[in-house]
């Protein structure tokens, strides 16, 4: 189970609200302004020799290079890539990045022990989807936070393998759980959370989510073929 405590996704101003737009449009289709071409997008970023962001990739299969190279604390590790939400303008030539922050990434588990034991702590739901390009499966979601003892047990989250489906037309779907864990972490406070999980490598048609929130099941199947 993943830790949270060290990779909290601080929160981005309208950030859900663009991220649905970018889909379809700009926020402006009209205009030069500092703002006419903004645009918010989960993308790989591409992490030079001196730990900055030069180049990203969004879910769309768009490349970014940015105007001028990125850094951030989170950067721990050079020519690498890491998990991402832009928040940055589209130019003519390149992006101007705003903001870029890490995002949570789980990593599947096929444990049959932890899938018996299987009863995760609810969260707020509030979006589920997958990009364009069907790489990662993406989450929108709401935890109960608060200051805990230093040796209190951490709030953790995963995705557990839930085994696969053979469906009457013999198509495969991938059963996956999200698993969460409040551990000794008060529930003072509501805290928004952006996690990705990886995609390339199942031997299935869909996958099927299922996330355990404060208002019952919910349960979704997202094919796996590209839109691109």
């Amino acid at each position: 189970m993943k830790n949270l405590a060290s990779q909290l996704l601080p929160f981005f101003p309208y950030l859900s609200v663009l991220l649905l737009l970018s889909c379809t449009q700009d926020l402006y289709e009209k205009g030069d302004g500092k703002y006419s071409y903004l645009r918010a997008d989960f993308a790989e970023a591409y992490v030079n020799a001196d730990k900055q962001v030069n180049r990203l990739v969004t879910d769309d299969n768009d490349e970014l290079t940015l105007t001028k190279p990125y850094t951030a604390d989170w950067i721990e590790r050079a020519d690498t890539t890491y998990r991402t939400a832009i928040y940055y303008n589209k130019l003519e030539k390149g992006a101007e990045a705003l903001s870029i922050s890490r995002v949570t990434t789980l990593t599947l588990r096929s444990d049959s022990g932890a899938l018996s034991k299987w009863a995760p702590d609810p969260v707020g739901m509030e979006a589920a989807w997958i990009g364009r390009n069907c790489r990662y499966l993406n989450m929108g979601l709401v935890l109960k936070v608060g200051a805990a003892d230093k040796d209190a047990t951490p709030q953790s989250v995963g995705m557990l393998h839930g085994g696969i489906t053979i469906n009457a037309d013999s198509t495969r779907t991938i059963n996956l759980l999200f698993n969460h864990r409040q551990g000794d972490v008060p529930e003072y406070y509501s805290q928004r959370f952006y996690m990705s999980m990886p995609l390339s490598g199942l031997d299935a048609d869909s996958v099927r989510l299922t996330i355990v929130t404060y208002d019952g099941r919910f349960v979704r199947t997202f094919p796996l073929e590209s839109g691109l």
